[in-house]
C-alpha cells in the first residue's frame, strides 16, 4: 500500500505538469476535429471503394486502408473517455458510441473499465487491462496456457484480435460490476446499441443480396483493427506490471513511453507518451510530449530511474518478441533463486522497464520475465490510493 504522504519527488512531479492539465484549447479542439474528419473521410472512402469495386486486390486494399483509419478513430475514443479530445462531456460520449457500436465495441462498458484500469494498473491483479501474467498464474498454468503465455503477443494480435477484445470487455464488465455498479447500466446500453446498429446493417445487406460481401468487409476490419489495438495494449504495459512506492510512481513505471514523431503521436492520441498519460490522465494528448520531457527532468534531478522508454514501435515489437522467446521456466527459476537470496519475494521497489533508457540497456528479455514473475497480485482492496496532487479524470 502506498504512503499517503507526498514525497518531494511526487510533489515536484505534480508541480511541474500542473499547468498542462487545463481543458483543451480552441486550437487543440480544432486540430482534433480535423483529425476526426480526415480519418472519417479515409474510412468512408475506403468503404465506398470496397462496395463499388469487384472483389479482388483493389477492393481488399481499400478496406484495409479503411480498417487502419477506423482503428485510429477507435483509438481516439480513448481520449473521449477521458474528456481530453474536445473537452465536451456531452458530445464526446455520443461520438464514442457512433464510432464504437458499428464495430460492436461496447464504449460505455470500456469507459468504466478503463477508469478501473487507471486505479489498478500495477497494484491490483483485477486490473481489467493487465496483460502481464503473474508468478502465481505462471506456476498454476497447464501446458496449453503456458504455451499461450509464452506466445502472448502472437496469440493476442494474430488470433484474438478484435473479437477477443470485445469478448474480454464484456466478460470483465460482468465480473467487475460489484466494484462498479455503473457497469450494469453501461452493459445494457452498449448491448442495446450494438444490437440495433448491427441488426439494421444486416437487414440492408440481406435486402441487397450482399451478405457474403458484408461479412467479408467486417471480418477484414476486425482483423486490422484488432491487431492494431492488441499490439498497442501490449506495447503500453506488457512486462511492466508492479507496484511502486506511491500511486503516481506506479503509473509512471508500469507504462511505456514510445519516442514517436509528432504526427504519429497526434494520430495515436498521445498514447505513445503512456507513462505521462497514466500518471496525469487529465492532460490533453498534444501536451503529453512536453509532460514527458518535464517528468524526465524531475526524475533525473531526484536521481530516480528513467521512464521505461523505447525509441520507436519497431523496437518495441523486437523487445516483445525477444521476451516471449525466453522460456518462462528459466525466468521462474531465476526468480526463486533471487527471492531466496533476498529472504522474500525480491526487491519490489526497483522499477524496471523493458527497453527503458539508462540501465535498461542491461535489462534482457529474461530479466524482464524475472521482473514479471516477482510481481505479486493485490489481496483485497483496490491497490494504491492516489495522492490528491495527482490530476484526476474529468
Amino acid at each position: 500500500m502506498a504512503s499517503l504522504t507526498a514525497t518531494p519527488l511526487v510533489r515536484d512531479l505534480c508541480a511541474v505538469v500542473r499547468d498542462l492539465g487545463a481543458a483543451p484549447t480552441t486550437g487543440e479542439k480544432a486540430r482534433a476535429t480535423l483529425r476526426l474528419i480526415a480519418l472519417s473521410a479515409l474510412l468512408l472512402g475506403g468503404a465506398w471503394l470496397y462496395w463499388r469495386l469487384p472483389i479482388g486486390g483493389a477492393a481488399i486494399g481499400a478496406v484495409l486502408i479503411a480498417g487502419v483509419a477506423y482503428g485510429l478513430l477507435l483509438i481516439a475514443t480513448h481520449e473521449m473517455v477521458h474528456g481530453t479530445l474536445l473537452g465536451c462531456r456531452t458530445l464526446e460520449p455520443l461520438l464514442g458510441c457512433l464510432l464504437s457500436w458499428p464495430m460492436a465495441w461496447p464504449y460505455f462498458t470500456y469507459a468504466r473499465l478503463h477508469h478501473l484500469h487507471h486505479r489498478w494498473n500495477g497494484c491490483d491483479s483485477r486490473d481489467p487491462e493487465r496483460t502481464t501474467p503473474l508468478l502465481q498464474e505462471r506456476l498454476a498454468a497447464g501446458p496449453l496456457r503456458r504455451l499461450v503465455q509464452r506466445h502472448l503477443l502472437g496469440w493476442r494480435v494474430g488470433v484474438l484480435g478484435g473479437v477477443g477484445l470485445i469478448v474480454d470487455v464484456a466478460h470483465k464488465g460482468l465480473l467487475l460490476q460489484q466494484q462498479d455498479q455503473g457497469l450494469v447500466r453501461a452493459r445494457f446500453i452498449d448491448g442495446a446499441g450494438v444490437t440495433a446498429v448491427h441488426t439494421a446493417m444486416l437487414l440492408i445487406a440481406l435486402t441487397q443480396g450482399e451478405l457474403g460481401r458484408y461479412l467479408l468487409f467486417w471480418l477484414l476490419l476486425e482483423r486490422v483493427i484488432g491487431a492494431m489495438v492488441q499490439f498497442r495494449g501490449m506495447v503500453e504495459h506488457h512486462l511492466l506490471w508492479r507496484a511502486g512506492e506511491a500511486q503516481l510512481l506506479t503509473q509512471l513505471y508500469t507504462s511505456r513511453t514510445i519516442n514517436a514523431g509528432r504526427w504519429l503521436n497526434a494520430l495515436l492520441g498521445g498514447l505513445p507518451h503512456h507513462s505521462a498519460h497514466h500518471a496525469f490522465p487529465a492532460i490533453p494528448s498534444e501536451r503529453l510530449p512536453l509532460a514527458t520531457r518535464r517528468i524526465a527532468l524531475v526524475l533525473e534531478r531526484h536521481g530516480a530511474p528513467p521512464l521505461p522508454t523505447v525509441p520507436n514501435y519497431g523496437e518495441a515489437l523486437r523487445l516483445l518478441i525477444a521476451a516471449q522467446n525466453t522460456p518462462a521456466s528459466a525466468a521462474v527459476g531465476r526468480w526463486r533463486r533471487h527471492a531466496g537470496a533476498m529472504g522474500g519475494e525480491g526487491d519490489h521497489k526497483r522499477p524496471i522497464g523493458l527497453g527503458a533508457e539508462g540501465d535498461a540497456k542491461a535489462t534482457s528479455a529474461a530479466d524482464a520475465l524475472d521482473f514479471v514473475a516477482a510481481s505479486p497480485p493485490a489481496v483485497g482492496g483496490t491497490g494504491h490510493k492516489a495522492h490528491p496532487l495527482v490530476l484526476k479524470h474529468r
